[in-house]
């Protein structure tokens, strides 16, 4: 029986979408392939996400493989790339109606430690039960051993829970431990539907 459900951030509750919002700091389009390749494609930033690289140390290393008419791009980048996401509005519904009907709900989430900078726009923020951030246990999803924290921190059975993100391998991952969930393409009445496939009343 399901008892918790377990929602990823990005473009589950809200949309993140780099290759558009890099369109507002060059028209450039080769200058856009090359910020976004050093920055939000790289591993430097995964390991902002797992919290083992600080922002200054990554606008320096992005910085080394850029131009030099780019560098002062990389910071205002990094300092306002959370400005530019937007909530998914009907997400809100979703986690109100859930609550209301005994469920307990958690984030679950690649983040930095910008997360703090943003999260107010995050649609039902008040509706959770937990909040568990990569750079807050140095790992990502979907490593085996994250999960396993995320499982001991909250004392939940995996069993229990129900897992909606955007990639599979994050699913699968969750899957490998027992935890259900579903791939969250934008579709909300796919979602649903899920949700009643697995006995969960929304």
């Amino acid at each position: 029986m399901i008892k918790n459900v377990v929602f990823d951030m990005g473009n589950v509750l809200i949309n993140y979408a780099p290759e558009e919002f890099i369109q507002s700091f060059t028209t450039n389009t080769e200058h856009q392939k090359l910020l976004l390749d050093e920055i939000f494609y790289a591993d430097l930033w995964q390991q902002f996400d797992r919290g083992t690289l600080t922002k200054e140390e990554l606008v320096e290393k992005a910085s080394e493989n850029l131009p030099d008419e780019l560098h002062p791009s990389v910071r205002d980048i990094l300092e306002t790339w959370y400005e530019k996401m937007t909530p998914i509005t009907e997400m809100k519904d979703i986690l109100k109606r859930l609550k209301a009907n005994g469920y307990d709900l958690y984030l679950f989430s690649n983040v930095s430690q910008d997360f703090h900078k943003f999260k107010q726009i995050i649609p039902g923020l008040g509706y959770f039960d937990g909040l568990f951030l990569s750079s807050d246990w140095k790992g990502l999803k979907p490593e085996i051993e994250l999960y396993q924290n995320f499982f001991i921190h909250f004392d939940l059975d995996p069993s229990e829970c129900f897992f909606v993100d955007d990639l599979r391998v994050n699913i699968e991952g969750a899957s490998a431990l027992g935890m259900q969930g579903h791939v969250f393409d934008g579709n909300i009445d796919d979602l649903k539907n899920h949700f009643m496939q697995v006995g969960i009343v929304i």
